[in-house]
């Protein structure tokens, strides 16, 4: 192929990918502690066990600092603990499950938790969200998708919700300077646990397009991540199903945004491997838990080709045929918080 005919194919893939939002086959926790201001565990042994989770799991899980009561309170973070249960504070959910901790068995359940986590994250998704939030005439506007991995019957939501790091507000135990991390500010929606997706039976790979806004004075000099919680409905409880954040919220224009959304691509040459090949990726953004792997045809991992941080513009991996042992189809598979790419090549 000739170089000008690569380089237009490059643009072609890019301007499809740039526009369409991808999103990420892969299971994360939902942590939320129920607590408030002036509730003196949720600032000694609660704040300590928060904190030590956080640094723990925090490339596997989104967590919540979900103040029901007191002067950090949002009606989101009352109505989803309510719905999770529990009358004291503080209380630690994975899911809508009450992990029961206390100061006596802190470190215990740490261990707990974080082995349930990384559980979680080896499942297959039953689905999951994915968006880019934009800032821009005094709200952020975020356009989202969720897409169904599984087949799956009952009823769906999808809720957004703004959380802010390094909030610098009083906490009993702590004082007028505490540092507050992951505070659940306010839902997108009237309704604490968004909008409704689906309540048919859905098959795998069906995806649904929904909207949200926010009015929100302004983004500069706060730490903001936008998350979405998808929700499935049993009886009158909420079921967390997957969770998916960005902390980058774009103040271009929507139409502007599209046009020069940053590009990520992966090429492997060749792709028809008779010893060895070279994998190409193109990042836009640094990713700090990205891995490259080479899937069987029934999705059971062959090998691992990189585990770790990969520095945005292009990395080089190579691979050889002697990783695999034998000829067959496979595909070369790079995951990371951001981003998700596959291709396919075949061994001879």
């Amino acid at each position: 192929m000739k170089k000008q005919s690569f380089t237009l194919l490059l643009a072609v893939l890019f301007l499809v990918k740039g526009i369409a939002q991808q999103v990420e086959q892969q299971q994360r926790s939902l942590v939320t502690k129920r607590t408030a201001a002036w509730c003196v565990n949720c600032g000694t042994w609660g704040w300590s066990f928060f904190k030590n989770a956080l640094e723990d799991n925090g490339d596997k899980a989104i967590f919540l600092a979900a103040h029901y009561d007191g002067t950090l309170k949002v009606q989101a973070a009352t109505d989803i603990t309510n719905n999770f249960g529990g009358v004291s504070q503080p209380r630690f959910y994975l899911g809508e499950i009450d992990q029961s901790v206390s100061s006596g068995n802190a470190n215990a359940k740490l261990t707990a938790l974080k082995e349930q986590i990384d559980a979680n994250f080896d499942q297959t998704p039953v689905a999951n969200s994915g968006f880019q939030p934009i800032f821009a005439d005094g709200e952020i506007k975020v356009d989202a998708k969720v897409k169904f991995f599984q087949a799956a019957q009952g009823e769906y939501h999808l809720g957004i919700y703004l959380v802010e790091d390094n909030v610098t507000a009083n906490q009993t135990g702590i004082g007028a300077n505490a540092v507050h991390q992951k505070l659940l500010r306010a839902s997108f929606t009237t309704n604490s646990f968004g909008q409704l997706v689906s309540n048919t039976d859905v098959t795998a790979g069906q995806e649904f397009n929904l909207n949200y806004s926010l009015s929100l004075d302004e983004i500069v000099g706060h730490e903001y991540e936008v998350i979405g919680i998808i929700w499935k409905k049993e009886g009158t409880k909420y079921i967390p199903v997957n969770v998916w954040g960005t902390n980058e919220i774009s103040t271009e224009p929507l139409s502007d945004f599209k046009e020069k959304q940053p590009e990520n691509i992966m090429i492997v040459a060749p792709n028809i491997i008779l010893n060895s090949a070279v994998i190409s990726i193109e990042l836009a953004l640094d990713q700090q838990d990205a891995t490259v792997e080479m899937l069987d045809l029934n999705g059971r991992l062959v090998a691992t080709l990189h585990k770790g941080a990969m520095k945005k513009g292009q990395q080089l991996v190579r691979f050889d045929k002697g990783l695999v042992g034998g000829s067959g189809t496979y595909f070369i598979k790079l995951k990371s918080r951001g981003v998700e790419l596959l291709e396919k090549v075949v061994i001879l």
